[in-house]
Protein backbone atom coordinates (compact mmCIF):
# COMPACT_ATOMS: atom_id res chain seq x y z
CA UNK A 1 0.00 0.00 0.00
CA UNK A 2 1.22 3.42 -0.96
CA UNK A 3 0.92 6.40 1.00
CA UNK A 4 0.67 9.84 -0.31
CA UNK A 5 2.49 12.62 1.61
CA UNK A 6 0.77 15.14 2.56
CA UNK A 7 1.02 18.65 0.78
CA UNK A 8 2.70 21.85 2.46
CA UNK A 9 1.10 24.25 0.03
CA UNK A 10 -1.82 26.78 0.05
CA UNK A 11 -5.19 25.74 -1.74
CA UNK A 12 -6.82 27.40 -4.30
CA UNK A 13 -9.69 29.69 -4.30
CA UNK A 14 -12.04 31.18 -6.86
CA UNK A 15 -11.48 35.03 -6.70
CA UNK A 16 -8.02 34.44 -4.53
CA UNK A 17 -5.13 37.03 -5.87
CA UNK A 18 -4.90 40.45 -6.93
CA UNK A 19 -7.41 41.78 -9.48
CA UNK A 20 -6.59 41.40 -13.38
CA UNK A 21 -4.86 44.92 -14.27
CA UNK A 22 -6.01 44.55 -17.73
CA UNK A 23 -9.96 42.96 -17.23
CA UNK A 24 -7.43 39.31 -18.16
CA UNK A 25 -5.12 37.02 -17.64
CA UNK A 26 -1.54 37.98 -18.69
CA UNK A 27 1.68 36.34 -19.89
CA UNK A 28 5.15 36.64 -20.53
CA UNK A 29 6.56 36.89 -24.42
CA UNK A 30 9.89 36.97 -24.97
CA UNK A 31 11.77 38.39 -28.01
CA UNK A 32 14.37 39.70 -29.38
CA UNK A 33 15.06 43.35 -30.01
CA UNK A 34 17.83 45.81 -31.30
CA UNK A 35 20.00 46.79 -28.05
CA UNK A 36 19.95 50.05 -29.62
CA UNK A 37 16.12 50.67 -29.18
CA UNK A 38 15.42 49.07 -25.96
CA UNK A 39 14.41 51.69 -24.06
CA UNK A 40 12.54 53.47 -26.49
CA UNK A 41 10.50 50.34 -27.25
CA UNK A 42 9.98 50.14 -23.44
CA UNK A 43 8.12 53.27 -23.42
CA UNK A 44 6.07 52.67 -26.05
CA UNK A 45 4.64 49.32 -24.54
CA UNK A 46 4.23 50.81 -21.09
CA UNK A 47 2.47 53.45 -22.86
CA UNK A 48 0.08 51.35 -24.69
CA UNK A 49 -0.42 49.32 -21.54
CA UNK A 50 -1.22 52.23 -19.49
CA UNK A 51 -3.72 53.08 -22.20
CA UNK A 52 -5.10 49.79 -21.78
CA UNK A 53 -5.27 49.25 -18.20
CA UNK A 54 -7.03 53.20 -17.76
CA UNK A 55 -9.90 51.75 -20.38
CA UNK A 56 -10.60 48.82 -18.53
CA UNK A 57 -10.62 50.91 -15.19
CA UNK A 58 -13.11 53.63 -16.77
CA UNK A 59 -15.80 50.36 -17.86
CA UNK A 60 -15.24 48.46 -14.43
CA UNK A 61 -17.49 49.50 -11.66
CA UNK A 62 -16.14 50.55 -8.86
CA UNK A 63 -18.80 49.40 -6.13
CA UNK A 64 -21.60 47.78 -6.86
CA UNK A 65 -25.36 49.73 -5.94
CA UNK A 66 -25.26 46.71 -2.66
CA UNK A 67 -22.02 47.28 -1.77
CA UNK A 68 -21.04 46.66 2.01
CA UNK A 69 -25.19 45.44 2.52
Amino acid sequence: MEIKAKENRGGKRNGAGPPFKYGEKTINITFRIPASHKEAIKVILKDYLDKVSNEYKSIKSSKSEHYGC
